[in-house]
């Protein structure tokens, strides 16, 4: 990319559609816009001298940005994954192990240009891939370190931290792929900390961690891209670096030194070695060794430099943690250094502008101070030497310090672009104050980017209209919450106050947990780390601030009811869901739930029109809570179902138009359908990829409705912790519609529609990340992809310490018999509600054990509900559950079912009075097998299978014992219980019965008589014969 690239190029982002194997995507993610960075020091940012553009870290993705005539960043991103084919192969000579070619058993998903995704066409570095290979899991999205753009612009160097990191090399040409790089350099082992480009873009050097101390010099083909390493060295104290003519400076604590290039004997040696670069395949030669020297540091052999920017071929701006700016000379490889000034603050990072002669120093607050760059060469005239002065002041007041301070700074075009502390990109305009260029100029703030300063913990989508014209929030642990457009601007930012403290035992400060809308009232909900409900304004005002936990608040739920009221559930780490009326800015307790979980309760739902409130613990339980009311229209929720899961539930999500059916995903890597309805998981969907098989544990969940661009409208969007991927998969049929890496460690996920110039929506993805980014992703279909644009306690005492005065949390616990007036209540509204099927537990759940084992069965009932009744060999539409028709399943061992009864009326739960449910589920259980004896016996005449005989006998043996039972029973309910068999009674057919078996034992009985008399006279008859 050279000086003159027009801004076009970032009108087309050249983005591949993921899909799988070699059939080519219906669906593919894009990144649409990343607000906020990774910015943290001066090797995270960096410019392009001969052009417009700069480069920055978000995560694991590059931004190549340019300021535009609105101010606004255009983008572009550069992010490989994890196991990216380069275009070029670089081999390793330190890792020789270390694959610099994806190979097949580590191939992900199939990447498809755009271009290439309407005409079906298949990637031809990804054709031939074995279909049994998998994934492994240690192959993950790395964040990225450091960032290098080449004066050129042409190219693009970023670092990955963690163990055997990357440096990949992208080409910013408009044509090139933005997920493959051009090249991929395996030599560091323990992290990259910096990178750096010669002045001529035909160097480029590389500088690992502390703990890897890597020193590497690369040469670059400029024709082809190719790269092989020239030189090595080890370096663990620098900490920067920068090149300064053909020698490269690293700087850090009590550490400056001068690497030297070595200069070959005539220009063609080189023109040769770089042009045979990467012909053949072959291991790389040895690297010749990186020559450096030492400079003498004099008074300063204590400081810590922590910038460097270079001046000119020989020459060098230093600055140090104590305020010191120095000069580097280094004409005639004297490498002599000067003081030339003194500040009264920690200087963070140094620019210079050559077009104004100036150098930038940052870490004055949000200020940048300017230094003539023609009065720091005329005092090196004046100064002597730093070895040769007496008392060079290095203590800075630390009063002076300003927070929060800018952290990377870089000129580009005429402008200053400077990121502080806090995130906050500004882009400052240079103005000069008179013509003489001795004077220093004035910079001006002319573009504020505002970005969280904290790990983001949520999103949420806001309805619209609005009072603060925001498309949706995002908020942090610190109280910041951001109302943004889709657009990428900050429209509105509140704080929240987090000054109440914790209670004894917990470590750290309050923090913020969760953020929910009322979007009928206008405010926010949000609950802390501390027990706290704060109901604010859309200006930040504090309305109402509530105890109702006694540890953090986990989860919000919100139902919008009529009259501009709300009902508002909350449930936290102590185990107990409160509920509350939302009306005229005040929070009224309306009951507290207890006992519903044995473990913390994390999230909550409303459903089914308010009518269904749903919890889910770590425990491995989904309890479904359903709303009761009383002629006195007060309403309550009681518990109706126990759900038992057979993995720890990570992520639960509603689907938009089925309010019967939840969404939940759990540590087996399975995401699982609940109905309500049944009170049972209907389906599980295994959340892999149809090539490899590898599923990932997907630790966020969110439903969107693409409306008719599927057959099923409905999609999942989930985070897969296992390869920090991003994936997008049918809610149906659970395939895999499209994959994207690009954010490491993902808080939250939510879908989201934004409009069209031409009145058209389009389907958003909104993902924050705990790194403080926000991504927006495009979801593209094949006609779209050519037209897109671009607390853990101290120890066991501490919980046995009282915790200090204030406001104990709000409780309003119903009573045993108000909880009968709700159910009486709800037996009257039979059939008026959609749920109105579903019967009541007898009693609620009791207390459970943490980190108990769970029973294997995914589907666990109360006990006054039915069981499945199984029919050997009756046809799927005579076996019934409830009042739904599923498939037989082999019948449980009728010991161990009387066994696990036992169990459980034996445990420790409050006997409650369930006489009326167990006449209600007798009658319905009968009403099921009065169904079921009818069709068994409408089969048996039209079936042209013949029963086998132990499943006859079997049945017969059941349905004698069954006979036994309902005798039993009508005897004791007199005469007004005997039952008609046909045209007799019950006590007629069994003495009928009884005659003829005893009548068919006397024939029996008989005829072995007779048999025995037959051989008795036979034996007489014969001995008698042989006598004669």
């Amino acid at each position: 990319m050279s000086a003159n690239t027009p801004r076009s190029l970032f009108t087309t982002q050249n983005r591949e559609a993921r899909g799988v194997g070699g059939y080519a995507p219906t669906f593919s993610l894009a990144p649409d816009l990343i607000i906020g960075s990774t910015i943290s020091n001066a090797n995270t940012l960096s410019a392009a001298v001969d052009t417009n553009f700069f480069a920055f870290c978000a995560g694991s993705t590059v931004i190549l940005a340019a300021v535009n005539a609105r101010l606004a960043l255009d983008q572009r991103f550069f992010n490989a994954k994890p196991d990216a084919s380069p275009s070029q192969i670089t081999p390793s000579y330190y890792n020789p192990g270390t694959p610099t070619r994806a190979s097949a058993n580590r191939s992900y998903i199939t990447s498809l240009p755009r271009d290439e995704v309407a005409s079906g066409g298949v990637a031809s570095a990804e054709r031939n891939v074995d279909p049994s290979s998998r994934v492994k899991s240690a192959h993950r999205s790395r964040t990225l370190t450091c960032v290098a753009l080449s004066p050129s612009g042409r190219l693009i160097a970023v670092g990955e931290v963690g163990f055997r990191p990357r440096v990949l090399i992208f080409s910013t040409a408009s044509d090139a792929r933005t997920d493959t790089p051009l090249a991929c350099l395996t030599e560091h082992t323990f992290g990259v900390k910096a990178l750096a480009f010669s002045r001529d873009s035909r160097w480029l050097c590389s500088l690992g961690d502390l703990h890897d101390g890597g020193f590497f010099l690369w040469s670059i083909n400029t024709k082809t891209g190719a790269l092989r390493l020239d030189s090595s060295n080890r370096c663990t104290t620098a900490d920067a670096i920068a090149w300064m003519g053909t020698s490269v400076v690293s700087i850090g604590t009590r550490h400056v030194k001068i690497w030297r290039l070595e200069q070959p004997t005539s220009a063609s040696k080189v023109r040769r070695g770089l042009d045979n670069v990467n012909d053949g395949l072959p291991a790389s030669p040895a690297p010749k060794t990186f020559a450096g020297r030492n400079c003498l540091l004099g008074p300063l052999k204590d400081a810590t430099f922590t910038s460097v920017a270079a001046i000119s071929d020989d020459r060098a701006v230093l600055g140090t943690q104590e305020g010191v700016v120095c000069l580097l000379d280094d004409a005639n490889r004297t490498q002599r250094l000067y003081q030339v000034g003194q500040t009264d603050y920690f200087i963070t990072c140094i620019t210079v502008d050559r077009s104004s002669g100036t150098v930038w120093l940052g870490g004055n607050g949000l200020e940048a101070e300017a230094l003539p760059l023609d009065a720091l060469l005329t005092m090196e005239d004046q100064l002597a030497s730093a070895q040769e002065q007496n008392g060079v002041g290095t203590r800075i007041d630390r009063k002076k310090e300003n927070w929060p301070r800018i952290m990377a700074i870089c000129c580009v075009d005429h402008r200053i672009i400077a990121v502080d502390s806090n995130r906050t990109l500004r882009i400052y305009d240079v103005e000069s104050t008179s013509s003489d260029p001795s004077d220093v100029p004035k910079i001006r703030t002319v573009q504020q980017l505002p970005a969280p300063a904290s790990p983001i913990l949520g999103v949420v989508v806001l309805s619209k209209p609005n009072k603060t014209r925001s498309d949706f929030l995002t908020y942090s642990k610190n109280g910041d919450i951001f109302h943004w457009l889709w657009d990428g601007s900050c429209s509105s930012q509140v704080l929240v106050q987090l000054d109440h403290p914790l209670a004894l035992g917990s470590q750290g400060c309050n923090e913020l947990r969760v953020v929910r809308e009322a979007s009928l009232n206008s405010v926010l909900l949000a609950g802390d780390k501390a027990g706290l409900v704060h109901l604010l304004d859309t200006s930040g005002e504090v309305q109402t601030v509530a105890k109702v936990h006694d540890g953090e608040v986990y989860d919000l739920a919100v139902h919008e009811l009529a009259g501009n009221e709300s009902l508002v559930a909350s449930c936290g780490r102590d185990k107990i869901i409160q509920i509350f009326r939302l009306a005229d800015n005040d929070l009224p307790l309306q009951q507290s739930l207890i006992n519903e979980h044995g473990g913390p309760i994390r999230r909550l739902e409303f459903a089914d029109n308010g009518s269904v409130l749903t919890s889910m613990s770590p425990d491995r339980t989904i309890v479904i809570h359903q709303k009761v009311r009383r002629p006195d229209s007060s309403v309550a929720f009681v518990s109706t179902k126990v759900i038992n899961l057979q993995a720890t539930p990570l992520a639960m999500s509603l689907l938009p138009a089925a309010a019967s059916n939840l969404l939940v995903s759990a540590t087996d890597r399975c995401i699982r359908k609940i109905s309500f309805i049944e009170g049972r998981v209907t389906h599980t969907i295994k959340m892999a990829d149809q090539l490899h098989g590898e599923a990932g544990v997907t630790s966020r969940l969110a439903v969107g409705d693409l409306g008719q661009q599927i057959l099923s409208p409905h999609v999942i969007a989930g985070f897969s912790s296992t390869d920090r991927s991003i994936r997008l998969y049918n809610a149906e049929t659970g395939s895999l519609l499209a994959m994207e890496f690009g954010q490491p460690a993902v808080s939250d996920l939510a879908f989201g529609k934004a409009p069209k110039l031409n009145g058209e929506v389009v389907n958003k993805i909104i993902s924050t990340g705990a790194d403080g980014t926000i991504v927006i992703w495009s979801i593209l279909t094949r006609s779209q992809s050519n037209d897109f644009k671009h607390d853990m306690l101290r120890d066991n005492d501490a919980s046995r310490i009282r915790p200090p005065s204030g406001p104990s949390p709000l409780r309003r616990v119903l009573s045993k018999a108000e909880i009968a007036q709700y159910q009486k209540s709800l037996d009257n509204q039979k059939g008026d509600t959609p749920h109105s099927s579903m019967n009541l537990s007898p009693s609620l759940p009791g207390r459970k054990t943490w980190n108990t084992a769970v029973s294997g069965s995914s589907e666990i009932f109360d006990r006054g509900l039915p069981k499945t009744i199984y029919c050997p060999n009756a046809s799927a539409d005579v076996c019934f559950h409830g009042s739904q028709i599923k498939h037989a399943s082999p019948p449980p061992c009728p010991k161990l079912s009387l066994q696990s009864r036992s169990r459980r009326s034996s445990s420790d739960e409050p006997q409650r009075d369930i006489s009326v449910h167990r006449e209600r589920d007798i009658n319905t259980t009968a009403e099921q097998l009065l169904c079921i004896v009818q069709n068994f016996r409408r089969q048996l005449k039209i079936s042209k299978n013949n029963l086998s005989m132990d499943t006859a006998q079997t049945l017969r043996v059941e349905l004698y014992s069954t006979l036994r039972s309902l005798t039993q029973e009508t005897s004791r309910s007199g005469p007004h219980g005997e039952e008609i068999i046909g045209d007799e009674s019950f006590d007629d057919f069994l003495t009928r019965m009884v005659d003829n078996r005893l009548a068919l034992r006397l024939h029996i009985n008989n005829q072995a008589n007779l048999t025995e008399g037959s051989r008795h006279f036979d034996a007489i008859t014969s001995n008698r014969g042989s006598a004669h």
